[in-house]
């Protein structure tokens, strides 16, 4: 089998980009089943986070899907540039997707180097993918293998300690902002993890109020209760924003809930003061113009991973104790999936070879059945001959009509299989040139 990984990440990719490509699980669901559908023969799992997109196969080695087809469903049935889409990716083979795979389930390749989320979220595309049966024995084996790496990783390794967070960033923003928070409220939209983790915070700042404001207001309660602050419904969005100082957003929605044209009649409502939005959603909850405005600082992810970028360079000595975990892992794990395929190939060529044999078998048996003696010798040499010519009638064929470095590559490795070299060859001693 043949494994390749086809993706964009933060690391690659801006945030405008990155959003048209997150999925979030019925979409990506949605997907799995169209490129199942597309391609039967393949294994897939596919990974959307706020940070990074990847599709990883196994396939066939001369099948499909290759990586200009991933790369061309992508931008038809996202509405991408094909050009913009193919600058920004990356794709990985065999080892290499194996290995890129375990980084991010680690944590090396995340923004934030170390966190723990990204392996829930493998996790969960790995949970996803088996749940729409489009995962096989060879991505069960490396999506298992990826989830045992990540957490030996974590335990093993200082690599998540003090690191520095999205949400420590955002705090740092807000300081440069404001020089006191004990008269200020915070506005928080959504209720999910990373608006939590945010929020803690900044709630270490002491804010003097704070709203949490959800599509769901069931889902606010609970996160309004934990901090000490009241939960509104949706419909009561940008009154809040007109009492905001600070607003913390990260939402499901797959376009922007605040757009410069919502909140410009706001503007005068709020006398003029300044705004401070830290946008981690993907797509983005506030739309790029509302940043335009006077007096509004919105900060996305891109920002942020800016500010985080010193973060990684600092700690080298972690990351090199975790790539010293993760590589022989990732050759053992690479060398099992090429045995597990080499075995299906032995028992499929078996069983192919034992098919023939059989049909032939029975053709001489009849043959058999009252021939005269003296014909048998005949028989069997007939029946001999016809076997050995149908075991050899693909092989030839293709070794006739192969370019010639693929015809070379299968004569070598015919002479090595079946030891057909010459014996005065194999035990002639290297010859030297005289000095």
């Amino acid at each position: 089998m043949h494994l390749i990984c086809v993706g964009l990440s933060h690391q690659t990719a801006s945030v405008a980009l990155r959003e048209k490509l997150a999925m979030n699980e019925a979409a990506a669901a949605q997907t799995l089943r169209e490129l199942k559908a597309l391609y039967p023969n393949a294994e897939m799992t596919l990974l959307s986070t706020c940070n990074r997109t990847e599709l990883y196969v196994a396939r066939p080695l001369h099948g499909h899907p290759r990586i200009d087809s991933v790369l061309s469903y992508f931008a038809d049935s996202r509405n991408l540039p094909a050009d913009d889409l193919a600058t920004a990716a990356y794709h990985h083979d065999n080892e290499k997707a194996i290995r890129h795979l375990f980084r991010v389930s680690s944590g090396l390749d995340s923004m934030v180097l170390g966190e723990n989320q990204i392996i829930g979220q493998v996790r969960a595309a790995y949970e996803l993918a088996k749940q729409e049966q489009a995962v096989g024995k060879v991505l069960h084996k490396v999506f298992q293998s990826a989830l045992t790496t990540g957490k030996r990783v974590r335990t093993q390794t200082l690599l998540g300690a003090g690191r520095r967070s999205v949400s420590s960033v955002a705090v740092d923003f807000a300081r440069h902002l404001y020089y006191r928070f004990d008269d200020k409220t915070v506005l928080v939209i959504g209720a999910g993890k990373m608006t939590d983790l945010t929020l803690a915070q900044f709630m270490a700042l002491k804010p003097e109020k704070l709203i949490v404001c959800n599509r769901t207001i069931e889902r606010a309660l609970p996160l309004a209760e934990k901090y000490g602050g009241e939960a509104r419904p949706f419909e009561q969005l940008d009154e809040a924003m007109v009492e905001a100082d600070v607003v913390i957003t990260s939402t499901g929605a797959t376009e922007p809930i605040v757009t410069a044209e919502r909140f410009k009649p706001l503007i005068k409502k709020r006398r003029f003061r300044p705004l401070f939005v830290i946008d981690m959603a993907v797509p983005r909850d506030f739309s790029e113009a509302v940043g335009e405005l006077a007096n509004v600082y919105l900060y996305n992810m891109d920002d942020l991973q800016r500010a985080l970028a010193d973060d990684h360079a600092a700690r080298s000595e972690q990351i090199s104790a975790a790539e010293a975990i993760l590589e022989p892992i990732v050759m053992e794990c690479y060398t099992a999936v090429q045995q597990n395929d080499f075995a299906d190939l032995i028992r499929k060529l078996r069983d192919q070879l034992h098919e023939i044999g059989q049909a032939e078998s029975g053709r001489t048996v009849n043959k058999l059945r009252g021939a005269d003696p003296s014909m048998l010798q005949q028989i069997i040499e007939e029946h001999t001959h016809r076997v050995v010519n149908k075991i050899l009638h693909r092989p030839i064929s293709e070794l006739g009509r192969g370019r010639s470095d693929a015809a070379a590559m299968y004569a070598t490795a015919l002479r090595r299989l079946f030891e057909l070299d010459d014996e005065e060859d194999m035990d002639q001693p290297e010859r030297t040139e005289p000095r």
